[in-house]
């Protein structure tokens, strides 16, 4: 192997390795925590559907930024050993359904659901990238490597609905044709650059990369990015080790920073560009997903606003509050779009928080909002909890301190998925807790 290049050179070969390589590390580590959950009635079977019977609340930890729209089902597809069948059968009519298929690296690369088949039925097979001789029939998907995450969502309209989203998840099969291949290196801790490395090379082994992504690998074989060889580290020079282990925490920190940073300000909200979901080239803006909000779906499915900030620059406070209004006409959607409460921690991931009247979305479907005079909605966003009861029902709860809210919209019109339509503003709070 060729000398080290100048420390600044290497910490900065380490950083874009690490960029690269952290949506995959997560995928894996998704993975992972599914299906060897020690809890059997949450262990997910490799190739086999499996159905969150519940929204997601304040104890939903396994996906970073979830919803409390929609109920989830997922499977980790292996097509190592041959090719695996996905059916959807007819669904209710007016009700969103989708059901996403995601590389290794988090890019979507097939697509099911209300936008493309109405209600279906719909049948699709998919096979590996090395797949050899005569096509299955049917609908047939080759994937872009041999590890698939199917990630779908069924809409629910509050708890007395959910008998309705759990038959929507029972329409949904996974049907393999043969036992799978699990991987082997298990993503136990990102700061460690020895099991980071290894469990990227052993992805991107069963994974192939694009030709895209060619260059980059090229370069980064220097620090140790070798597909198909989980072992590199241990033939690494130990100048460049060393450079690893003092830098991949701030590689972290770099990708927690970027978030916000290479997010799109528009009317005060953060917002994704339009590769979120299926990212190309665009390396950072895949591994700031993949913090904030991994498994995020195309923006002609759903698209994404985020907000931290009031209208003064000050960020968000429960103890302080603030009230958001949406304008009458609300948001241009052929679905639905809802507003979540959540707070942050100090990774950057995005969780529900606890509260006393276990509300963590509202939006066009939430029953009882109140409007104002001219058909808006006023939404308090505040840790207390208001004593007027007309207040209540148009109450989000936030935690006491610092919170960020993110609105969706599901099957958003042009409009909305080019940022041209008015979105929800910011009535300054109080600093005691009031707002005006």
């Amino acid at each position: 192997m060729s000398e080290a290049p100048h420390p600044s050179s290497l910490d900065a070969l380490i950083d874009e390795a690490f960029t690269y390589g952290f949506p995959i590390w997560e995928i894996a580590r998704t993975r992972h925590v599914d299906l060897t959950n020690p809890d059997p009635a949450l262990r997910v079977d490799p190739n086999a559907a499996w159905h969150d019977r519940r929204l997601c609340d304040h104890d939903a930890r396994w996906i970073t930024t979830p919803n409390n729209d929609t109920l989830y089902s997922r499977a980790w597809i292996d097509l190592t050993r041959g090719p695996v069948s996905v059916t959807v059968d007819s669904m209710p009519p007016g009700r969103y359904w989708s059901v996403a298929f995601m590389d290794a690296c988090s890019n979507h690369f097939a697509m099911l659901g209300t936008r493309l088949d109405g209600v279906g039925p719909v049948a699709l097979t998919l096979v590996g990238p090395d797949h050899q001789g005569p096509m299955p029939g049917g609908r047939v998907q080759r994937a872009p490597g041999n590890d698939v995450w199917l990630f779908a969502r069924w809409i629910v309209d509050g708890p007395d609905d959910l008998p309705n989203a759990h038959a929507m998840q029972e329409r949904l099969r996974v049907e393999p044709q043969a036992s799978p291949t699990p991987a082997r290196e298990v993503p136990v801790d990102v700061s460690s650059p020895e099991n980071f490395l290894a469990v990227i090379n052993e992805q991107l082994g069963r994974n192939p990369a694009p030709a895209a992504d060619a260059a980059l690998l090229e370069r980064c074989a220097m620090v140790g990015i070798a597909p198909g060889r989980p072992e590199a580290w241990s033939g690494l020079p130990g100048p460049i080790r060393l450079a690893w282990k003092d830098r991949i925490v701030a590689a972290f920190n770099e990708v927690r920073r970027s978030i916000p940073r290479l997010a799109i300000d528009v009317q005060g909200w953060k917002v994704r560009g339009p590769e979120i979901g299926n990212f190309g080239t665009a390396y950072a803006s895949r591994a700031a997903i993949a913090l904030g909000g991994l498994g995020g779906l195309e923006p002609i499915e759903a698209v994404y606003a985020s907000r931290a900030l009031d209208e003064q620059g000050r960020r968000f406070d429960g103890c302080r509050g603030h009230r958001l209004r949406i304008a009458p006409e609300g948001l241009p959607t052929d679905s639905f779009w809802s507003l979540s409460m959540y707070e942050s921690m100090p990774d950057g991931r995005l969780f529900f928080t606890d509260n006393p009247i276990g509300r963590y979305t509202v939006g066009d479907r939430t029953p009882g909002l109140r409007r104002s005079t001219d058909g808006a909605i006023e939404i308090l966003m505040q840790h207390a909890e208001p004593p007027d009861p007309a207040e209540r029902a148009n109450w989000l709860p936030a935690p006491c301190g610092a919170f960020v809210i993110t609105l969706r919209a599901y099957l958003p019109r042009p409009e909305l998925r080019e940022w041209r339509t008015p979105l929800p503003t910011i009535i300054t709070a109080d600093t005691d807790g009031d707002t005006r």
